[in-house]
């Protein structure tokens, strides 16, 4: 189980390949993580937006979290990359809007890594209830 708390929803995006498998090897090794966090499932992370990412802060979320698939593993060739000039591109948008860029975070993993998966959840949450982020 997950020892960060927060009380609010953390969005976490994921791609439906190796992000969303480790989430799916998490839970198949027996761990959890903290109800806050409310995993949304894409084809692709080339398909998000900062639209997207920026209505789920309107949405009133914590954070959000975007996970995709390793460098050179992307089912579609270019998802990851393309995801990375969003959340850059978003990151820029949220310091115009006066939201704290450490409120959004980028990582890519590989599937059937469920203990890395929650590392990387449980960081992520200890830096929003900290004010910072370790991802």
């Amino acid at each position: 189980m997950s020892k960060a708390k927060t009380s609010s929803k953390v969005i976490l995006f994921t791609c439906n390949w190796h992000a969303y498998n480790s989430l799916e090897a998490l839970a198949r090794e027996g761990l959890s993580y903290s109800p806050a966090v409310v995993p949304i499932r894409i084809s692709c992370l080339g398909r998000i937006s900062p639209g997207i990412i920026l209505k789920a802060f309107e949405g009133g979320a914590a954070g959000v979290l975007v996970l995709g698939c390793p460098e050179g593993h992307c089912r579609y060739q270019t998802g990851n990359l393309e995801a990375l000039q969003v959340i850059e591109e978003t990151s820029k948008l949220m310091k115009v809007m006066g939201l704290d860029k450490n409120k959004l975070a980028f990582k890519l993993l590989t599937a059937d890594d469920g203990k890395q998966s929650l590392q990387i959840l449980e960081d992520f949450l200890d830096g929003l209830q900290n004010g910072r982020s370790k991802t």
